[in-house]
């Protein structure tokens, strides 16, 4: 049978912060929902990358959940249990399909709860929870939109600027977002002449200690070899 309330909180360094955290979800437990603070368990992570030790709140949290032995959990606001709205959401549907209910107390969300909830709207006359899990669908989708955009929009940026984006070719090195030949850029324009001399791509692979798809790839892109080894020496 559920029983269990469980408080989460995590905060980055500040042990004030998850206090100043735990004090006010606890508050919200009692005056709000009307438990007693026996009744409420508190989890707690000190930093980001917590969360993935088998002995972290967030994963005996997650072990309680499977277990079905919560109730409600109770956070301050969704970047506690979650880094970016789509894991949140994503976490928020898995909590609700497993009758688990999810208070966020700084955002007023009570989903899946079915205690009044003072100050709350949670009966059949309040916005219905398929409601607010679809605002918050359109909401991961605006997200995950405007980032891919604004990443585009950021190598463009960079590629109009004369800067190499992403991962430098066979040859060079990228330093500052310009390429810079390395030890290897001789061996890639060997490659190129052989292979523009009808040597097969195997044979130069073998002759240069480097695979094949190496190979095609400086053939793909040779020129910015070439480019190179045509551009003018500046002063």
């Amino acid at each position: 049978m559920k029983e269990s309330t469980v408080i989460y909180t995590r905060a980055a360094s500040s042990e004030a912060s998850i206090a100043e955290q735990r004090q006010r979800a606890l508050a919200y437990a009692m005056e709000a929902i009307g438990l007693e603070e026996a009744d409420v368990l508190v989890l707690s992570d000190e930093g980001t990358e917590t969360r993935t030790d088998d002995s972290s709140g967030y994963q005996r949290l997650s072990s309680l959940a499977a277990a079905g032995d919560v109730e409600r959990v109770i956070v301050t606001d969704a970047s506690r249990i979650a880094k970016a709205m789509p894991d949140f959401y994503t976490l928020l549907q898995t909590l609700l399909n497993s009758d688990i209910a999810v208070h966020v107390i700084g955002a007023g969300l009570a989903l899946g709860e079915n205690r009044s909830v003072e100050g709350l709207e949670t009966d059949s006359e309040g916005i219905p929870d398929e409601a607010v899990l679809r605002a918050l669908s359109i909401a991961v989708d605006l997200e995950e939109s405007v980032s891919a955009e604004r990443t585009k929009e950021g190598i463009d940026a960079a590629k109009a600027s004369g800067k190499h984006v992403g991962r430098p070719p066979f040859g060079f090195d990228s330093r500052g977002g310009q390429l810079v030949p390395n030890d290897d850029f001789e061996t890639a324009l060997e490659v190129i002449e052989r292979i523009e001399d009808g040597k097969s791509k195997r044979s130069t692979a073998r002759q240069a200690d480097i695979s094949r798809a190496t190979v095609q790839n400086v053939v793909d892109r040779k020129e910015i070899y070439l480019d190179y080894v045509d551009a003018p020496e500046t002063e």
